[in-house]
């Protein structure tokens, strides 16, 4: 096994901690087609944050991020959409009309929040299940014309069970990832996103885990680490707020990566 090291902080018990933004910046490899999975309790741990902090130096236009939006308001994604520059669009695909290389100064955008229209109680489900499900058909199909993309499915559990995409993100976590698309997403505990959350966990090559949760949560996180969940066990009680034991699982790599 190995742990990432050079320019880090190392804590007394061995392990490499980085900065968030020399990690993001330098030690995140990532490349088309990847899973990533984001573990840890809804709205304490930072996982949407550490997400487009990552995808500040990982999204371009040849390899855009999609970020599915099923919140009536989500301040980080707001926040960080306007900040990297992606397009808020309200349907998938764009509308074809808007000529985005002149809106985003001779370039397509590289990154896109894909954001249905709230406010209807009796819609708003159907709605957001229908776009975020255009999103998922379309990408997946520009795949076999080898244009790859990052789907980011913030509020996973969400998608898979409330708005029953779950048998679709599975496909693509599954099949999709030799044609360059690559699925994020974010489990608050084990059991509750469906199989996306199990297939994402077992089929992910870089995995995030936060502090928090249940006992049960800690175990899993020990169970797919493989080789490193004698580490996992140890390190992850130890975080600090936003702070995220990180594996490269098939790398073999294994750091902390600082809240900031």
């Amino acid at each position: 096994m190995t742990i990432l090291a050079s320019e880090g902080y190392k804590r007394p018990d061995g392990v490499t901690q980085y900065g968030r933004e020399e990690f993001c910046r330098n030690r995140f490899d990532y490349r088309a087609g990847q899973h990533v999975v984001f573990g840890g309790p809804s709205q304490m741990a930072g996982k949407t944050t550490l997400a487009f902090d990552l995808l500040e130096y990982v999204a371009t236009p040849e390899l855009p991020a999609y970020v599915a939006v099923s919140k009536p308001d989500d301040k980080v994604s707001t926040q960080a959409g306007k900040r990297l520059g992606f397009r808020r669009v309200s349907s998938w695909p764009p509308d074809r009309k808007f000529n985005e290389i002149e809106a985003f100064g001779g370039s397509k955008p590289r990154g896109y929040l894909i954001w249905p229209p709230f406010g209807d109680l009796d819609l708003d489900e159907a709605r957001a299940a229908q776009v975020t499900g255009d999103l998922l058909t379309h990408t997946y199909a520009g795949g076999v014309k080898k244009k790859h993309a990052i789907l980011v499915m913030d509020d996973t559990m969400v998608k898979a069970k409330v708005l029953g995409l779950d048998g679709r993100m599975v496909t693509i976590i599954a099949m999709a990832g030799a044609m360059g698309i690559g699925i994020w997403i974010f489990v608050q505990k084990p059991t509750d996103s469906g199989r996306t959350s199990l297939w994402g966990f077992e089929n992910a090559q870089h995995l995030f885990f936060a502090k928090g949760g249940d006992t049960r949560m800690l175990q899993r996180y020990v169970e797919i680490s493989g080789e490193f969940g004698p580490l996992v066990k140890k390190v992850v009680p130890t975080l600090r707020a936003y702070e995220f034991a990180y594996l490269n699982k098939f790398a073999g790599h294994f750091c902390i990566v600082g809240a900031s």
